[in-house]
């Protein structure tokens, strides 16, 4: 069995016995990767036996049997290279980047790589230093959006397709995946109202473009409207949205 080398950061784990543990690691270079790692926890005399910890990044070497992807792939070697203990210092930090972990572990499949979500997932925790963390989330959470597919369309009504960018009101079907302007809007089921506000900066999001001292009061709407649309892509709500919602 050959050894593939990259580049993870830890989404989940579970203690599988004394000594080892069961991950899942979503790496840069092969995408969301479940691994046993075996022995892991086994205490030496140099070592503790602490295991390996929920969010940390580091180089990852792992094997897979050839036909066999999708079953649990062996952990040969980790070497943690950041723990982001910030994260530990402060639960509103902790929350969401638990949740973007979370998030990113139920919308990727095994052996589908994202390198532009795998950096946007490191640039966030590293962010979450020094920043509130409502931005740097939701920023997070548009690129997600984009590398999996799910991008909403939002220049155009889905039904007359009068451009609506500069509507100061919205509405979005999660269905559909598009926008409906006030006037059609009557005859869409599954909606949810969207300033015009928001969508503007997610424009400015895209374009490299967003001011964080500008567009303050624009995150928590915009936290709203992305978190819908994945809970109602998943159909379940994430783990950690109420208790985010609140410390938000």
């Amino acid at each position: 069995m050959a050894l593939l080398k990259d580049t993870g950061i830890v989404l989940r784990r579970l203690d599988y016995s004394e000594t080892s543990q069961v991950l899942v690691v979503f790496t840069r270079e092969h995408g969301q990767q479940r691994l046993i790692a075996k022995g892991v926890k086994r205490a030496t005399k140099k070592k503790a036996s602490i295991g390996i910890d929920l969010l940390e990044e580091g180089r990852v070497v792992f094997s897979q049997r050839p036909g066999k992807e999708a079953a649990l792939a062996t952990l040969t070697e980790w070497r943690q290279e950041e723990s982001f203990p910030h994260l530990q210092r402060d639960l509103k930090r902790l929350y969401a980047a638990q949740y973007a972990a979370e998030l990113t572990a139920q919308l990727t499949e095994v052996n589908d790589p994202h390198p532009g979500l795998f950096d946007a997932m490191l640039a966030l925790m590293r962010e979450l230093e020094a920043a509130d963390p409502i931005a740097p989330l939701v920023r997070f959470l548009w690129i997600l959006h984009r590398e999996i597919g799910l991008r909403p369309e939002l220049s155009r009504c889905m039904s007359c397709s009068r451009p609506v960018a500069g509507d100061r009101v919205v509405y979005f079907s999660s269905r559909a995946c598009v926008a409906a302007c006030r006037d059609c809007e009557p005859h869409v089921l599954e909606k949810r109202r969207v300033d015009g506000a928001v969508l503007a900066w997610l424009n400015e999001v895209d374009k490299g473009m967003d001011s964080e001292s500008s567009a303050n009061h624009s995150h928590r709407a915009a936290f709203e409207f992305l978190d819908y649309n994945l809970t109602e892509t998943m159909g379940k709500q994430a783990r950690l949205r109420g208790p985010l919602r609140e410390l938000l």
